[in-house]
């Protein structure tokens, strides 16, 4: 059974102002486009095309993220590749992307953008609204994988076939 917490988000779209909905954590992200409820309660799947931006954010957050603070002030301290991304309307947004490639949805991208908070705790970006993106740096380092294999298996020498030595 899945879980049925709802998140708070701030929807911002090119040729509309922001507004305020919650999405099942789970299974948001459909083929056709986003599924959100607003708060007066109308269950929408708004198209990726006319999507800027989800800002995952707590209740009475501001819906300042592409004005108050789109970029890092200095080198971000979080792990992961610190990215621009500029957008079909030319507004440009900072934000560190994870590592691990497998962990970036084929929709779009989720990013931590600069001075992350419980107003600002992650961004979804999807791609059909992204014009250019930039890799400014890569901050900390992936775990390397035999740490996470752990150690190596000892092969026993006298049960080995010679075929393999």
């Amino acid at each position: 059974m899945s879980s049925s917490t709802a998140k708070r988000l701030i929807l911002y779209r090119f040729d509309r102002p922001p507004v305020e909905a919650t999405v099942h954590a789970d299974a948001y992200l459909l083929a056709a486009g986003i599924e959100l409820m607003l708060l007066g309660g109308n269950l929408q799947i708004i198209d990726y095309n006319s999507v800027k931006a989800l800002c995952f954010a707590a209740e009475g957050a501001p819906a300042d993220l592409f004005t108050a603070q789109i970029s890092f002030e200095r080198r971000p301290k979080t792990a992961g590749l610190w990215t621009s991304f500029r957008f079909r309307d030319d507004d440009v947004l900072e934000g560190i992307l994870p590592h691990n490639l497998l962990d970036w949805p084929t929709q779009g991208y989720f990013l931590t953008p600069p001075r992350s908070n419980a107003f600002r705790q992650r961004v979804f970006l999807p791609r059909q609204a992204i014009r250019e993106t930039a890799l400014l740096g890569l901050v900390g380092k992936a775990t390397p994988l035999e740490s996470k294999i752990g150690k190596k298996v000892e092969v026993d020498r006298a049960r080995q076939l010679s075929m393999f030595d």
